[in-house]
């Protein structure tokens, strides 16, 4: 606790420090709360600069989004929030201490995550407040925001990290995998399309959150929505990375790594809750061809996230943490099969969206 509060007194922070808790030890970054006199907490975080190895850029863009939003929030009366960053006392946004780079946020009381929905009331309200980080974010420019991780949900990149990885695959896994295999390679032509559409200029880049998973939202107490948290991947990009992402994880019937694949399908309730929060928000805004093509980022993203689990898979499992030896297998079976509910009730998929958006079956 001494180190961490060390780290804190580098912070221009006046408050005394009377306790310091883990808050969030996850797969990338480490979270604690920072207890300080007169109930003013902080949230320190460390940033993990092995796989987030470009700092400066991915700091300067948490900055710029939030106080952007934080201004926009202020002026119309929000009841949305966004966590400010605290300057050092070397007036930077991080410091490097301890063989790590901190950032110090500010807490938002009175807050809770929520891993998995429960009802359609936090599945609206995710995608209410989503579609609100799209719309109050619109009139920033994306040239301030700085793309960290390019291709980050370019299919033809992660196709590209597939195949090089299926060339030096073990015989045992490859033959695991073969099921998977055969289907990325039926899907390919169909997941290229969001990617060669964006290339081509077909919808207007927007600063997109790029994890837009219920965790990485804020409820109040009665779940309505709070705030946006952790822009680590905030970039430049196209709506359909962060509304496809959202229904991936938000409206599966199961967890990432369930084995249950006869119960891993898309919840249509859910779907229907996320689509009519995110368009209440949003449809003023859009694009005719970016709803469009909404229902195909949802059959899009969960084929990228498969792919890169099966990806992990072949290479021997380096990137994701995984607990048992056929981890990333099991996920990648996983999220196949939700891809293939998604096929299934695309028929619904888009007759819902389009009926949310007020729009037309046009594809």
């Amino acid at each position: 606790m001494e180190t961490l509060k060390n780290i804190c007194h580098q912070f221009q922070i006046e408050k005394t420090i009377l306790n310091i808790e883990v808050l969030t030890s996850g797969h990338i970054n480490d979270s604690y709360l920072v207890s300080c006199s007169n109930d003013v907490n902080y949230v320190l975080q460390k940033i993990n600069s092995q796989i987030f190895t470009n700092l400066n850029n991915i700091i300067l863009n948490k900055v710029i989004v939030s106080s952007h939003l934080k201004k926009a929030y202020l002026e119309i009366g929000s009841k949305y929030q966004i966590a400010g960053f605290i300057k050092s006392k070397k007036d930077t946004f991080f410091i490097e201490a301890y063989k790590g780079c901190w950032t110090l946020m500010e807490y938002i009381s009175n807050s809770k995550t929520i891993e998995r929905a429960k009802n359609e009331k936090q599945v609206y309200e995710a995608g209410k407040l989503f579609g609100n980080f799209i719309s109050k974010t619109s009139n920033l420019e994306t040239e301030q925001i700085i793309e960290t991780l390019p291709k980050f949900h370019s299919v033809p990149f992660r196709f590209f990290q597939f195949e090089k990885a299926l060339n030096y695959a073990s015989t045992s896994r490859k033959n695991e995998a073969q099921e998977l295999i055969d289907l990325v390679f039926d899907l390919k032509f169909e997941m290229f399309q969001l990617s060669e559409l964006k290339e081509k200029n077909t919808f207007p880049i927007r600063v997109t959150h790029n994890d837009a998973k219920l965790s990485n939202i804020l409820f109040d107490q009665d779940d309505n929505g709070l705030a946006v948290i952790d822009l680590d991947t905030v970039m430049p990009g196209i709506v359909h990375f962060d509304f496809g992402d959202s229904i991936r994880s938000i409206c599966s019937n199961t967890v990432e790594d369930s084995e249950n694949l006869e119960q891993t399908t898309i919840n249509l309730n859910y779907f229907e809750a996320y689509c009519k929060g995110f368009a209440s928000e949003t449809s003023n805004l859009l694009t005719t061809k970016e709803i469009d093509f909404l229902p195909l980022s949802v059959k899009t993203l969960i084929y990228i996230m498969g792919l890169r689990f099966l990806t992990d898979y072949l290479n021997n499992d380096v990137y994701y943490k995984t607990a048992f030896e056929t981890h990333n297998l099991v996920r990648a079976k996983n999220q196949m099969a939700l891809l293939k509910s998604a096929i299934k009730n695309y028929e619904e998929i888009k007759v819902i969206t389009y009926r949310n958006f007020n729009l037309k079956n046009i594809s």
